[in-house]
């Protein structure tokens, strides 16, 4: 009944709009679709799992990440990957050789296949498909999305049913309202209603009105290109809350604080970059419990203090020489404790011949009495990229270090990779073998990245596998 009701809605609101508009549109050159996704997807499911299987995050932190993911919230998965992982997932400081990380003819998220550049009056869109399997082959995870866009309109069904309006920087969404929809630094619960956003000049004026009687009221002020600072405020049945954003050329903080809550929760996302020197802080700060209409991570939920620290140094004339130091602290709302862990990288050398070597203390609260080295070398030529690495942790045992070989071929519009790890430097122990095929096209586009796992006196078995395959029309 609520999306009978919401759809019929949007489309008394649809009709009017394209009677007003559909005669000017065929009479003048096509412009910009205001619709395009501007976010940029900072890492993929591949990276993930490359982490996963490298033991550099749990599978509950990796899950984690995958859920912001396939919300398209890359912002947040980008922050989570961060402080986990220890990893950029965005190169915010054009440190990094010409190859890393960019694979000629592919396309990623941050391109959503069913966007086109210019407004059409033909519906076009795309119909994808992604699934996860478990090491059993059984299916872990599924979605089935079709988008469809036409004119200033574009309809979502699947893993989000919403109708939305955009146009000239005003806004109208009907259905399942997100994260995305309301522009919100923090991540919030996804809600049943209308949102609609209307530009003034300067300022930007919203509303939401959810099913279950949830109200939200907005205004934004933008001075400049570079500054705007926003305030919301809430009503749910039960609580209210208020929540502001600030966002200026170092990044952007967040608070939101729920009426008869002791302490607020503060997000902090600042940066710099300069020619040498860049640095990046991360931090969400709350009280013992979460205020009502957020959907934060586990993570981020169990601890009062989570926050990363980051700060890279370059010199370009030098082999492009890039010296890294992240720190990231924990402190859980069970304990008064806190948990931090340190990494320093170090990476040298040109295209065809680039070293790195990177040390982490994995627990600093124990002295550092568990750390962990890994160096790497990697070539590109051409299309054809070689790389080999050694892992090993020294702590009250010392084990064989972990080897890793790959290679990956990139031609055009296509990407194929294999890698081969052996967990304790010998193959007779266990050998993991990873795939990842990508191949795009007008109408297609699909990214399949298999696992295998072979352990002492068991034969090959599936590990996991992950299947992504976008249709376009």
């Amino acid at each position: 009944m609520k999306r009978n009701f919401l759809f019929f809605s949007f489309l008394i609101y649809a009709g009017a709009a394209y009677h007003v508009n559909a005669q000017s549109l065929l009479n003048k050159e096509r412009e910009a679709t205001p619709v395009q996704d501007a976010l940029q997807a900072p890492l993929d499911a591949t990276q993930v799992f490359e982490w996963w299987d490298d033991g550099i995050v749990t599978p509950e932190e990796a899950n984690e990440i995958f859920s912001r993911l396939e919300e398209g919230n890359y912002d947040e998965a980008c922050l989570l990957a961060e402080v986990y992982a220890q990893e950029p997932c965005i190169d915010n400081t054009q440190n990094k050789p010409k190859h890393s990380k960019k694979r000629k003819g592919t396309r990623t998220q941050a391109q959503p296949p069913n966007m086109q550049s210019k407004v059409s009056v033909i519906p076009h869109g795309s119909l994808s498909w992604k699934s996860q399997y478990n090491s059993d082959g059984h299916l872990k995870k599924q979605r089935k999305e079709l988008q469809v866009q036409f004119y200033y309109f574009k309809l979502r069904l699947g893993s989000q049913e919403l109708l939305s309006y955009h146009r000239d920087g005003h806004e109208a969404n009907f259905g399942q309202i997100s994260t995305l929809e309301l522009h919100s630094h923090l991540p919030l619960d996804t809600l049943w209603g209308t949102a609609i956003l209307y530009t003034v000049g300067r300022f930007k004026f919203g509303a939401l009105l959810d099913t279950s009687k949830t109200f939200h009221a907005h205004v934004d002020f933008k001075p400049n290109r570079q500054n705007e600072i926003g305030a919301t405020l809430w009503k749910f049945p039960d609580a209210g809350a208020i929540s502001m954003q600030v966002q200026t050329s170092l990044g952007q903080i967040s608070a939101w604080y729920q009426f008869g809550q002791n302490h607020p929760l503060v997000k902090i996302q600042l940066q710099s970059k300069k020619n040498r020197l860049s640095w990046k802080t991360t931090a969400y700060v709350h009280g013992d419990s979460i205020p009502q209409g957020l959907n934060m991570s586990k993570g981020i939920a169990e601890n009062r203090l989570w926050a990363s620290q980051t700060v890279n140094v370059q010199w370009p004339e030098a082999l492009n020489t890039v010296f890294s130091a992240k720190a990231r602290v924990l402190s859980p709302i069970a304990s008064d404790s806190l948990s931090a862990r340190f990494k320093l990288s170090l990476a040298s050398g040109t295209d065809r011949l680039r070293p790195s070597l990177s040390v982490t203390c994995i627990e600093a609260e124990d002295n550092c009495s568990s750390t962990e080295w890994k160096g790497s070398v990697e070539t590109l030529w051409e299309r054809l990229t070689f790389k080999a690495g050694a892992k090993f942790r020294l702590a009250s045992d010392i084990k064989p270090p972990k080897i890793e070989l790959s290679a990956s071929f990139a031609p055009s519009r296509a990407f194929a990779k294999l890698t081969v790890a052996f967990p304790e430097a010998n193959p007779a122990k266990g050998i993991t073998l990873q795939n990842e095929v990508k191949l795009d096209n007008n109408w297609l586009d699909i990214d399949f990245v298999f696992s295998f796992k072979k352990a002492r006196r068991k034969p090959f078995a599936p590990n996991y596998a992950h299947l992504q395959a976008f249709f376009k029309f």
